[in-house]
């Protein structure tokens, strides 16, 4: 209840913090690597301070009473020496008392090679359906395509993402590193659970 700051590290296009900033009263900042994104994001949320960097290394002298990382952002670390470096350098930044949260990607023991993911979003002007076909996590790589269908017709859109998969126990290990008190809640907010880390 007494939290008033809040970061968001991988913060992309600055839908969610949207959502807190004007649903929780926040005064929130964003950090993100892709400037495009960071453009948007000041747009849809200018009561909001942006700064470009990668969740590894970003340094803002500034602590913060939470520090988010959400929607499996810290799955683009790739690795876990990055994913470790991410979560301490995270940590860094959170206030004594505060919290770090941590949505996390898929686990390699719940990546079934083969399966086949879906979504769709409609709406009144546009239907977006994005599909994924789970390879092997050797490969660290992800493959989404989305069929998307408007007025002017129906498109295809394919994107690759490079992302790692860290079991729960590295996650753990990443936290108490950092010297945080860590929780595991499930199901959390897209059935990934949360990490939540609080510092002393």
């Amino acid at each position: 209840p007494e939290a008033k700051t809040l970061l968001d590290v991988a913060c992309g296009t600055g839908r969610h913090l949207e959502h807190l900033a004007q649903n929780s009263g926040f005064d929130c900042t964003g950090v993100d690597l892709d400037h495009e994104m960071l453009a948007i994001a000041r747009e849809r949320v200018p009561a909001a301070i942006f700064y470009a960097g990668d969740m590894c290394d970003f340094a803002l002298d500034v602590e913060y009473d939470v520090v988010a990382c959400l929607f499996s952002s810290i799955g683009y670390a790739r690795t876990v020496e990055r994913m470790n470096r991410a979560v301490a350098n995270m940590a860094s930044h959170v206030l004594s008392g505060g919290i770090l949260v941590v949505e996390p990607w898929i686990t390699p023991e719940s990546w079934i090679v083969g399966k086949i993911h879906s979504s769709t979003v409609e709406t009144d002007e546009f239907v977006v359906t994005r599909m994924m076909v789970a390879e092997p996590v050797e490969r660290g790589r992800v493959v989404f395509e989305y069929m998307i269908g408007g007025s002017n017709g129906i498109s295809r859109v394919s994107e690759t993402h490079e992302m790692g998969w860290f079991t729960h126990l590295e996650y753990v290990s990443a936290f108490k590193k950092a010297g945080l008190t860590t929780e595991h809640i499930q199901p959390g907010l897209t059935g990934r659970g949360l990490y939540i880390g609080r510092k002393s």
